[in-house]
């Protein structure tokens, strides 16, 4: 399949300017030997159809050296890679449309060639005139609808944002929980989020980009923290702690911060790449170069981000870990990603119940488990990769022993399906920091 792709990619971006070279050189020949007053302008469109393929030829290679040396320097510098991924994705998208716009403009003038010495050559006709024009005008026809995707998918990344169902809990509406993230932030050094939202279908996360809630529509700028009133169900109010202290572990390093942006942007990008590739129908021959280079972006700048996202979610593990300890962190990683294959199906059911009721419903009936395939597992996020979770672990320097599988896959208790509810209502006053002390 890849070699299908590098050839489609030499077709359009080396063989057909070649092929439209060698048409134009053509044309010229004919226009040389031509008696007719329409000498001149044959010559002319002949030498523009042949420049502008000469241009074409040069910004194929040109632009993949461009892509192939920027994805160089994302992979080793994080501030290149924040600081420079959209640029790269924008000039991609107006070298493309520019590499575009030449091969239409030398196959129209060629076109153009064609009917004027149709319609200067006595006994040419009608059928010589469309013979010309049906090959070429489905050819110009595609490559405007290409331009057109290319420049409106690529003007939506001037605004990221993220849609959750979610709802933002301000300070007046819960006051203790507040004051509780306050109280985790503060030992990390990191800024208190600028909102907090609690829902049902995502993980643990924060976010620097635009936040846009669902079903209100209502508008979060800054920093977010979101916390899943699911997992938050099952898991002891230490355990969420230590959690919560990783997430606001990104806040604490601009590194981190900038690098979740990033991951962000990214992740629009490769939405962004779907609606342009679209579905059904596949990509015409013309529109495949295009598309490759696009895909080939993708795949070279996700290397990088992967690669700065692992080494930040490391830095934020630490964070966490100060919290009640590594090797509490540890079983609070090992029971997100428990609860997240239970979590994940009930989601994916049509006709569910409450949420909360059901998920408590599963693990009555559903025991916790996690077996040696957990060591290469991510925690899921909306917008970067984590690593392994035997590198997290190894990290932190903890065992995976069957005591700690134990206490990650143990059943609910009554205070872990209550806490959050108690901690969301309580007063400033009320709230105490959690004790490393406790493991459960």
């Amino acid at each position: 399949m890849e070699r299908v792709r590098r050839l489609a990619w030499v077709l359009g971006l080396v063989l057909l300017p070649l092929l439209l070279m060698g048409w134009s050189s053509l044309q010229g020949m004919r226009a040389e030997s031509a008696l007719d007053g329409a000498r001149p302008l044959r010559q002319v469109l002949a030498t523009l159809s042949h420049w502008l393929a000469i241009a074409a030829l040069l910004a194929g290679p040109a632009t993949w050296l461009k892509l192939r040396i920027d994805a160089w320097r994302a992979l080793r510098s994080p501030d290149f890679l924040h600081d420079q991924l959209s640029r790269s994705w924008r000039a991609l998208s107006h070298c493309l449309m520019a590499h575009t716009a030449l091969l239409m403009g030398s196959l129209g003038l060629a076109l153009l060639y064609e009917l004027n010495w149709a319609s200067h050559t006595p006994g040419a006709g009608v059928l010589a005139m469309l013979l010309i024009c049906l090959p070429v005008v489905p050819v110009l026809y595609v490559g405007t609808l290409l331009m057109l995707r290319l420049r409106q998918h690529w003007q939506l990344l001037d605004a990221p944002s993220s849609a959750f169902l979610g709802r933002a809990l301000g300070r007046a509406d819960a006051p203790g929980l507040w004051a509780w993230v306050e109280s985790l932030a503060a030992p990390a050094g990191a800024p208190v989020p600028d909102h907090i939202v609690v829902g049902l279908d995502q993980s643990f996360f924060v976010t620097s980009v635009e936040v846009v809630l669902q079903p209100s529509g209502q508008v979060l700028g800054g920093r977010t923290l979101y916390l899943p009133l699911t997992y938050l169900s099952c898991m002891s109010q230490t355990e969420a702690a230590s959690i919560i202290g990783h997430e606001l572990g990104h806040f604490s390093s601009r590194d981190t911060e900038r690098g979740s942006e990033a991951g962000a942007r990214f992740q629009l990008m490769c939405l962004h790449f779907s609606n342009i590739v679209g579905e059904g129908t596949p990509p015409s021959w013309f529109e495949r170069p295009a598309i490759w280079m696009a895909e080939r972006f993708l795949h070279h700048f996700q290397i990088a981000v992967q690669h700065w996202s692992r080494t930040q979610e490391l830095v934020a593990d630490a964070a966490g870990a100060q919290v009640a300890g590594p090797r509490l962190f540890c079983q609070a990683l090992l029971r997100v990603i428990a609860l997240d294959g239970a979590i994940d199906t009930l989601l994916h059911q049509r006709h569910r119940q409450d949420l909360l009721q059901a998920l408590a419903e599963h693990l009555r009936e559903h025991p916790l488990c996690l077996d040696e395939q957990v060591l290469s597992r991510a925690v899921p996020h909306p917008f970067d990769s984590h690593p392994p979770t035997a590198l997290r672990l190894r990290q932190l320097g903890v065992m995976l022993d069957p005591q700690l599988l134990a206490e990650a896959t143990r059943r609910p208790t009554e205070s872990d399906r209550h806490w959050f509810g108690q901690l969301a209502s309580a007063s400033p006053a009320a709230t105490a920091p959690p004790s490393p002390g406790v493991h459960s």
